[in-house]
């Protein structure tokens, strides 16, 4: 049986809590600045896969209150958003297709439930990155 293969080298299962290694790509505009439920498109370095979340879907360090970062985390509301922002959007994986660090885990994400696909490569576990849901 083969494995998908995190970024730790370590094996990941369905059900497993995930961070996913992420930078920002944009950030929707919103009436509402900032918001926790804005459309925030990231990109897995790793891979440069992207996918499109709501705001409050990442773990994020904290930003300047300001235009450049709309965004509210998932970690007590802090600001982010601005291109090239890391993030760490956090989820349980629910299927898997591949092994190792190319296999495509679907993940199931902490706020807004939508579903999204990456590597498993791109993925850290969730309490690594402070990330327990």
């Amino acid at each position: 049986m083969s494995n998908a293969i995190n970024s730790e080298g370590k094996v990941v299962n369905i059900g497993d809590q995930v961070s996913i290694i992420a930078l920002v790509v944009s950030t929707a505009v919103s009436a509402t600045v900032p918001s926790s439920t804005v459309a925030v498109t990231f990109e897995t370095p790793w891979t440069n896969a992207t996918f499109v979340a709501q705001a409050a879907d990442a773990n994020a360090v904290e930003h300047s209150n300001d235009a450049a970062h709309p965004a509210l985390s998932f970690n007590g509301g802090k600001n982010y958003g601005a291109a090239g922002d890391a993030a760490t959007p956090l989820g349980t994986v629910t299927s898997i297709t591949g092994s190792g660090v190319t296999a495509l885990l679907s993940v199931v994400l902490v706020t807004s439930g939508a579903t999204i696909v990456v590597p498993a490569g791109a993925t850290t576990s969730a309490s690594a990155v402070g990330g327990t849901q």
